[in-house]
């Protein structure tokens, strides 16, 4: 497997403040990654970059090995998105399948009615998420959980390679959070994918992900996930914060995790 994506010297200026600063990161294919780090570090703006929703101001982006610029008509095959609000009208009646058949619609075109072929893939995913029997329910009576599946089958129904996730354990209850991180670690198995996630739950997502980036406008750390756990990266993402950390539970995570 090769690189899937590839950045260098990366930075991000937004009305004369700097976002992101000489961001380097290498992400191979397969890989499960986290991103954490503070609210306003960067997160979402590091993987609107990568998505070419944003223009760096410096530096680049290649997946896999070429600029994204060079991949006209192929991007739609390359990334799924979950952004953390899918802005779905809740008086809106959409079904289960409708909003998976969104993730079709850069294949099928925005005003062209989905196929037999769009149909059956729509299908295919949310019985690979589990809520197949749901296609017909209405989205917005869905429990946030279920409600999470699909919009992950939506993601995946345009049939990426990187699919990217933005806060996707937002809602979600702990019971929830695990279940979910499992499926996503099964997707990765089953479709060999490669997952950049956004999450700001350190405690948890290192318990999951197969390399880790903290991130607070600088990249402070990437490696094995325990890494992210050392007081000095902590320190360094969260300042002050560290105190509200420590009484959350996070220590406690952190101690299981190295004695392991």
């Amino acid at each position: 497997m090769g690189t899937a994506i590839q950045i260098e010297n990366l930075s991000v200026v937004f009305n004369e403040k700097e976002v992101l600063k000489n961001i380097n990161l290498s992400i191979e294919e397969g890989h499960f990654i986290g991103i954490v780090g503070p609210n306003g570090g960067g997160k979402s703006t590091l993987i609107r970059a990568v998505l070419g929703i944003i223009k760096p101001s410096s530096g680049l982006i290649k997946i896999f090995g070429q600029d994204p610029a060079l991949l006209p008509g192929k991007k739609e095959t390359v990334f799924g998105y979950l952004p953390q609000h899918l802005n779905i009208d809740p008086a809106f009646p959409s079904s289960a399948l409708d909003i998976v058949l969104m993730g079709r619609y850069k294949k099928t075109g925005l005003f062209k009615w989905p196929g037999t072929k769009d149909m059956e893939i729509a299908e295919k995913y949310l019985e690979m998420m589990g809520v197949g029997h749901l296609k017909d329910a209405q989205f917005s009576r869905l429990s946030g959980g279920q409600q999470q599946r699909i919009s992950i089958a939506r993601a995946l129904a345009g049939e990426p390679r990187i699919l990217i996730l933005d806060e996707p354990g937002t809602g979600l209850d702990a019971v929830g959070q695990e279940d979910f991180y499992h499926l996503l670690k099964s997707l990765l198995k089953k479709m060999n994918l490669t997952i950049l996630m956004v999450s700001h739950d350190i405690g948890t997502v290192t318990t999951y992900v197969d390399e880790i980036s903290c991130l607070n406008i600088n990249l402070y750390y990437h490696g094995n996930p325990l890494g992210a756990l050392d007081d000095k990266v902590l320190t360094s993402l969260y300042g002050k914060n560290m105190d509200i950390l420590m009484h959350s539970g996070v220590c406690e995570k952190c101690e299981r995790l190295r004695s392991q």
